[in-house]
């Protein structure tokens, strides 16, 4: 049966965080750390760079220059090993790239897909939709959410940095797209509502709805920073990812796992006339001719200097990365190829990028989820003030963590807990147990646990949110009443939250609702095409809240586009 947290958002699920975890990706729960993201040539796991001067970051100089970006490779005739000819190329079999190979060769196009892993990368469980057939059994069809409300949510949250037009075509074709999607999945479940009991023979891939029916205790209409009722979670995506891909292939896709993409191939006219590629522990390259390429090979997380040019407060705030994209050598995959590539074909780069780092509360277990999670509870740092509205979606929650002394916080709550969150799954015993929580039968004994903190201060800091939410009003941060849970009944906690951890750092190249890539003189790069988290003009300043799921569920519509797109010719 699906857990969810009805209130706030969820990033990646348990079984996600697991694999990350075996992968060496660092599950340092919620500590603060002082390793940067990993550079493009490290393994996973390797703990890499310093925010001290031997090590700074670079970023804009005036000139134009991308330190990140080097030369591109120089490769000659006598260098290519094999040659093919298609009519797309589909770079990355990620989130996006699976739909657009489908897509394009359901189109009657002759697709071939490069993946530089030796399977396809499924990272993520949920998707945003608004309407379509799908989404019609929970009755959430074709206008249940209105479009005004959601394209200008998104815009705010972005801060107008992103395309309209990206925004406003998802939304009116998101629903078909997962139509169309799931449809590859013939055996893919569909669970009645959000906490339905799913038969044992469907545990394995079925698909269901958040907030559904929607929880008595919360109302997006009345909440400050909403989460929109319109996504769906899958048990299993890469299963049905797999689906999709064997969709393509029976449709005449060829897939070359284990192989990247090197360089775009342009004519006299600086149109796309196909890629080089590379094999794994090959010298030599393969040459594909193909006036259609589409970029899907995802961000740039695994980049340390990409990472310092487009997101320095990440690595000066010593912010670890969690990435699960990796080769059969275990180095990251997702290092910006696509980027680089259709930067030396001359694609512009936007300017403006978004950091996703959702905090899950303090605490955080093997699944990532803090140990009551990011509810509305009382944080004080480490003088003992309360510093802010705590009834915040996990990236605000972030950007405050990072404000205070140490980067560090605590997380109270007391035993009240099980009746003023009814829907929330946790084991406080069990964390308790592990060390990832404290507990104590008077809140003296319990700041007196803490290493560092002001006691006094905490003290009084408590009684006088205890005195605002016995009066119902929090006049110093304004928080909503409904959370304004107070500290009375014994025994009483406290959870550690440092900075969580970066999921990903997305922006792309410059592009529209087609999917085209276009110049730094803001010209279309005929031939070319990107998608997910390659494709720009989707996310900007910080990841948005308002709609869960909503990068993976971008990366299919668009994937989805760019490969009809890209087939047609168009």
């Amino acid at each position: 049966m699906p857990e969810m947290n009805v209130t706030r958002r969820n990033f990646l699920s348990g079984a996600a965080l697991v694999s990350a975890a075996i992968a060496g990706a660092g599950l340092a729960g919620c500590a603060p750390q002082s390793a940067a993201p990993a550079a493009s040539s490290s393994s996973a796991g390797e703990t890499l760079g310093t925010t001290g001067a031997a090590n700074s970051t670079v970023g804009f100089d005036g000139t134009g220059t991308l330190p990140w970006l080097g030369e591109a490779p120089a490769i000659s005739d006598d260098q290519v090993e094999e040659e093919l000819t298609a009519d797309v190329v589909v770079v990355g079999l990620g989130a996006a790239g699976v739909p657009a190979a489908r897509a394009a060769a359901e189109a009657g196009a002759k697709v071939v897909c490069l993946e530089s892993s030796s399977h396809l990368n499924s990272v993520a469980s949920d998707m945003a939709i608004f309407g379509g057939q799908t989404q019609a059994q929970w009755g959430r069809g074709d206008g249940f959410l209105d479009k005004k409300m959601v394209v200008n949510m998104h815009m705010e949250e972005c801060s107008h940095h992103v395309s309209q037009s990206i925004i406003s075509r998802y939304y009116d074709e998101s629903g078909a797209a997962l139509d169309w999607f799931v449809g590859a999945s013939k055996n893919l479940y569909m669970a009645p509502e959000s906490y339905a009991e799913i038969p044992a023979d469907a545990q394995a891939n079925y698909m269901f709805p958040y907030m559904y029916p929607m929880p008595e205790t919360y109302d997006y209409n009345k909440e400050d920073l909403p989460c929109y009722p319109t996504s769906v979670g899958f048990s299993s995506l890469a299963t049905v990812m797999a689906d999709n891909l064997q969709a393509a292939v029976d449709a005449g896709a060829e897939v070359r796992y284990s192989t990247k993409g090197v360089e775009l191939i342009l004519n006299d006219e600086g149109a796309v006339a196909g890629i080089y590629a590379q094999a794994a522990g090959s010298d030599g390259y393969i040459k594909i001719t193909a006036p259609s390429v589409i970029l899907a090979t995802g961000d740039y997380l695994g980049n340390e200097d990409m990472m310092k040019f487009y997101a320095p407060e990440c690595v000066e705030n010593g912010i670890n990365i969690l990435s699960i994209d990796l080769d059969d050598e275990g180095n990251y995959t997702n290092v910006g190829e696509g980027h680089k590539m259709g930067a030396w074909a001359g694609a512009a780069i936007e300017q403006w990028h978004a950091p996703m780092i959702h905090h899950m509360g303090g605490g955080a277990g093997a699944d990532g989820r803090g140990v009551i999670g990011n509810n509305g509870y009382l944080w004080l740092n480490l003088r003992g003030k309360r510093f802010m509205n705590e009834d915040l979606p996990g990236q605000q929650l972030e950007n405050q963590v990072e404000l205070q002394p140490q980067r560090k916080a605590y997380q109270f709550f007391d035993a009240s807990w099980p009746e003023q969150l009814a829907y929330f799954p946790a084991d406080i015993d069990a964390a308790v147990e592990e060390g990832r929580c404290l507990k104590a039968d008077t809140i003296d004994e319990l700041l007196g646990m803490i290493e560092g903190m002001d006691v006094e201060t905490a003290k009084a800091s408590i009684e006088r949110y205890n005195e605002l939410a016995r009066a119902g009003e929090d006049t110093d941060f304004f928080k909503s009443p409904q959370r304004l849970f107070a500290l009375e009944n014994g025994p009483f906690y406290a959870a550690e939250c440092g900075c969580a951890l970066t999921l990903g750092n997305l922006g792309g190249l410059e592009s529209d609702e087609d999917c085209h890539v276009y110049n730094t003189d803001r010209e279309l790069i005929p031939g070319l095409y990107a998608a997910g988290a390659t494709q720009g003009g989707r996310f900007a300043v910080q990841y948005p809240i308002s709609l869960k799921g909503l990068s993976c569920g971008m990366c299919m519509v668009y994937g989805k586009i760019a490969g009809e797109n890209a087939a047609a010719g168009k």
